[in-house]
């Protein structure tokens, strides 16, 4: 039986989405017959229900307070050491090992694998660092400690068998700045729940929050420091007398400015929610007639929001905010998905949602196009063929 260990600092039953992604991985190499142990430090705090077959171990963690800094500093090393040790002494040199950049220096895991034990790993970039660091204004753009990440990063790329981004986008970056084109590959990717598109007037959660006979607006995931939040507060704020509803599912670092717009510019028309569980996510993804996506200017090339594959599977339309010529910008005008605005925007942004309310058949043909484009190229099938042929169908040098 051919085996893969995974490590990643978020699995099962961690709600954020690379716990959740990864958890899809591993149920679907277990599915299909492979031997599959995972090393993370997610706790275990509810029963593991739907994991038969997995072998899951777990690090110490410092804090349940996931969201104090110092904590998540703490966690992410008490990780990094129980990886080494974990890939050394408990993960046979023949088996290929898939290694989640959380914490973005994980990749010294398996520099060590394949330099002490000569193992081979797989690295899969979520967002490039330490650049999407320096666009959140976490770590200064120059000084040892971005030294000492591209050092990191670059030895990681280069021992790595094959090095996976998210995006076209984020290789042609990565491969113009390390000169090691040929250790990078793309693998998009998908949206965790097969979303069955059903009318908003028909959607309990729709109906439970009010949301049926206004044009509503969606924001579902991590409200994050790389996420332009500004021109939506500022774009519900413009249209606070419109019937127009904006709602945000989530949490994040950037989530307090919703909330102080809300209270500082009394705007009934902005709802705040917390994170759903992954089985509401069928209802809350199609509780509205808009979704929404969107990136500061400079992140573009930095990451690849997951919540695009979820809006796709839910058949709704799509607004973007990126810069222009963005690979967001490009899905949605050659796909028909949406319609993308440039950062900083507000006023451009309001204009799009006023005109969009008021053709609600375009927007319904953007949202069947969005349907089209997940059931062609985003479903979680496409991505695991992927990833098997890559970690065993491939010869590496």
């Amino acid at each position: 039986m051919k085996s893969l260990c995974i490590l990643s600092q978020y699995f099962y039953p961690n709600s954020a989405s690379t716990a959740q992604l990864m958890t899809d991985l591993a149920k679907g190499f277990t599915h299909n017959g492979f031997s599959v142990s995972v090393y993370t430090s997610s706790p275990a705090f509810k029963a593991e229900s739907g994991l038969e077959g997995v072998a899951i171990h777990r690090s110490a963690t410092f804090s349940a307070d996931r969201h104090r800094v110092i904590s998540k500093i703490i966690d992410s090393i008490l990780f990094l050491i129980g990886g080494i040790l974990h890939v050394l002494f408990r993960v046979d040199r023949d088996t290929p090992v898939l290694i989640a950049s959380n914490p973005p220096y994980a990749g010294i895991i398996g520099i060590l694998f394949r330099l002490l034990k000569g193992g081979k790993y797989y690295f899969l970039l979520q967002d490039i660092f330490p650049e999407s660091a320096v666009l959140a204004k976490i770590i200064a753009p120059e000084g040892l400690p971005i030294a000492l990440f591209n050092f990191i990063s670059k030895l990681t790329y280069r021992f790595s068998v094959k090095t996976i981004v998210l995006s076209q986008a984020m290789r042609d970056y990565l491969a113009t700045k390390t000169g090691l084109a040929e250790q990078f590959c793309v693998i998009e990717n998908w949206a965790i729940e097969d979303i069955k598109p059903c009318p908003k007037q028909e959607n309990a959660f729709a109906l439970e929050h009010g949301l049926t006979d206004k044009f509503t607006i969606l924001y579902s995931g991590n409200i994050g420091r790389l996420h332009d939040i500004e021109i939506f507060a500022e774009a519900a704020q413009l249209l606070k007398q419109e019937h127009i509803q904006f709602v945000f599912v989530g949490d994040g670092a950037k989530k307090q400015l919703l909330v102080d717009a809300k209270a500082s510019h009394q705007l009934d028309n902005l709802l705040l929610l917390p994170f759903q569980p992954r089985e509401q996510l069928k209802l809350s993804l199609t509780a509205c007639d808009v979704s929404l996506v969107s990136l500061v200017a400079g992140a573009e090339y930095a990451i690849a929001p997951c919540k695009l594959y979820g809006m796709l599977a839910a058949g709704r339309a799509i607004v973007s905010v990126s810069v222009p010529g963005s690979y967001l910008d490009q899905l949605l005008l050659s796909h028909h998905c949406g319609v993308n605005c440039p950062p900083g925007q507000p006023v451009a942004l309001a204009e799009i949602f006023s005109n969009l309310a008021q053709q609600p058949l375009l927007v319904s043909e953007m949202g069947a196009h969005s349907r089209a484009l997940y059931e062609s190229c985003y479903r979680f099938s496409r991505a695991f063929a992927e990833y098997q042929s890559l970690l065993f169908d491939s010869q590496p040098p």
